[in-house]
C-alpha cells in the first residue's frame, strides 16, 4: 500500500458498489465530472428506476463531489480530442468526446483517472488505473 493517496476522478464506470464503499474510507478529494454525473444518472435512472435524489445521495455518502465543466475543461478536452483524432487512438481504436470530457477535469498530476477502460484515456501518461487497481494500490478495506 502506498503512502501517497492522490486525489481521484472517478469514470462512470468505475462506480460499482464495492468501489463506491471502499470510497468512503478514502480521505483525499473524490470527484467526478459532471459528464460523468449525467452518465451515471442516465444509467441508474434509467435501468435501476432510481430518483436523481437518490443517486446524489449515494454519491454524497461515498464523499464524491462533483465538478463542473466550463472554460478551462473545454480547452483541454478540445486538445486531448484533437490529439485523439490525429491518432485515431491507436490503443482503443474510437474517438470519444465523453472521454475526453471527463479527462479535462485531471489534465495534470497528481489526480488519478479511476476507470475500467484504461485504454480509453491514452493522453493521461499513465496516471489512469482501474477501480481495484486503486484499492490495491491506496489501501483496500
Amino acid at each position: 500500500m502506498s503512502d501517497h493517496r492522490p486525489p481521484l476522478l472517478m469514470d462512470t464506470c468505475a462506480l460499482s458498489k464495492d468501489f463506491l464503499k471502499w470510497l468512503r474510507t478514502y480521505n483525499p478529494a473524490k470527484s467526478i465530472s459532471s459528464v460523468t454525473y449525467m452518465e451515471y444518472c442516465i444509467y441508474m435512472v434509467g435501468t435501476k428506476n432510481m430518483s436523481v435524489e437518490e443517486v446524489s445521495s449515494i454519491l454524497r455518502h461515498a464523499g464524491i463531489s462533483i465538478q463542473p465543466f466550463g472554460k478551462h475543461q473545454a480547452e483541454y478536452a478540445s486538445e486531448f480530442m484533437t490529439r485523439r483524432t490525429i491518432e485515431r487512438c491507436r490503443t482503443c481504436n474510437k474517438i470519444d468526446w465523453n472521454d475526453c470530457m471527463v479527462a479535462a477535469h485531471a489534465p495534470i498530476a497528481p489526480t488519478v483517472i479511476v476507470t475500467e477502460n484504461v485504454k480509453d484515456f491514452p493522453y493521461l501518461d499513465g496516471r489512469v488505473i482501474t477501480p481495484n487497481d486503486a484499492m490495491k494500490r491506496y489501501g483496500r478495506l
